[in-house]
């Protein structure tokens, strides 16, 4: 869906998609949020929300700019819990506003995909991982991990591992966002994949993979699966997770063999967002929670951005909940939902080139 959806663009950009473009999708139907049905019986948190945002009046322009952003914070980022931090300072009043939604990555994790791929094709041409000239710009502990997961080369690894490159190389790594950047630097949309293939590789990938289900036969599925998991784009939190086990596997040659350690950033997030559910409630109706040592670190952080709670930044935060809430009970985002998103950036971008 990415290269259907998505296209590249050679653009720098600081201010970015406007948010009232999304509007609709949060304003929409019989109810609040589009997003959120009531095929599960009555919605007692949803019809005060409702009735807080009722009692508002009428809302200005970026007032409801900042409905959208609680409503499209999504659990399932790999920058979430950050994303949440960053939501309540522009409840707090920060001009701000750059956020990255659905398929949306920070050039920094773009690089992560750029060296990791660099890695599997160094690997490949039998590069040393300290080669400088090689890797002159590429983070050593990305490259040295994937030499360390591949180990040393066979015929069989080698093809394994060409093809995992280019898969990982064509995956869309699109570094837009919404809203407006008033501090750090421009955004380049480009580069827009991790390497630029040569022509005819989708050729080559199915060539290595008829010569890989020769050599493995029916274990051969595992390692052909879509690089980082058909339904999990490069904003999914479990992405380069997905990788890793991939890229371990090939090392050994047995799926899920010396599965790397879980990264510290993608740990306990089922907790975290409780946690975090919880002191946003204690902001907007006064709920009381009992909280260990992180939990207060994190609820005067948090606190301390939101400001002074007025009607308008309760009715935010009880919004921002609510979606938090959602997505941890079912899936508060349909894929048709999705699509309708990311087609309206994309053709913003289109609009601007």
């Amino acid at each position: 869906m990415e290269h259907a959806l998505l296209s590249p663009h050679d653009v720098t950009l600081r201010s970015g998609i406007p948010y009232h473009l999304i509007r609709h999708l949060v304003k929409g139907r019989q109810h609040h949020d589009a997003n959120l049905t009531n095929r599960y019986g009555s919605d007692n948190d949803l019809d005060e929300i409702n009735t807080m945002e009722k009692n508002l009046g009428p809302l200005k322009p970026e007032q409801v700019d900042a409905r959208v952003i609680a409503d499209f914070c999504c659990i399932w980022r790999y920058d979430y819990p950050m994303r949440i931090r960053e939501i309540c300072s522009i409840v707090g009043g920060r001009s701000h506003t750059a956020l990255r939604l659905h398929y949306q990555i920070c050039p920094e994790r773009r690089k992560e995909f750029i060296d990791y791929a660099s890695a599997l094709q160094g690997w490949m041409r039998d590069r040393a991982p300290d080669d400088p000239s090689y890797y002159a710009d590429a983070d050593s502990s990305t490259v040295e991990k994937v030499y360390r997961l591949l180990g040393e080369k066979d015929p069989l690894k080698a093809l394994l591992a060409e093809r995992t490159y280019l898969g990982l190389s064509m995956r869309a790594l699109n570094c837009s966002f919404w809203g407006d950047i008033t501090q750090g630097n421009d955004v380049s949309l480009a580069p827009f994949t991790a390497q630029d293939l040569q022509e005819g590789w989708p050729e080559r990938m199915s060539r290595l993979e008829n010569s890989i289900r020769q050599e493995m036969g029916h274990a051969a599925g595992n390692f052909l699966c879509d690089v980082g998991g058909a339904s999990e784009p490069a904003c999914h939190f479990k992405f380069i997770r997905r990788v890793d086990i991939l890229v371990s596997s090939i090392g050994v040659l047995s799926w899920r063999g010396n599965l790397p350690p879980k990264n510290g950033a993608i740990k306990g997030r089922r907790q975290m967002t409780q946690l975090y559910m919880q002191i946003l409630e204690n902001y907007w109706n006064g709920a009381q929670h009992c909280l260990d040592d992180q939990g207060r670190t994190i609820k005067e952080d948090l606190f301390s951005r939101l400001g002074e709670a007025t009607d308008f930044k309760k009715w935010l935060v009880a919004c921002l909940w609510k979606n938090i809430k959602n997505q941890t009970q079912y899936s508060a985002y349909p894929m048709k939902q999705w699509v309708e998103f990311v087609r309206i950036g994309e053709n913003y971008l289109q609009s601007i080139c």
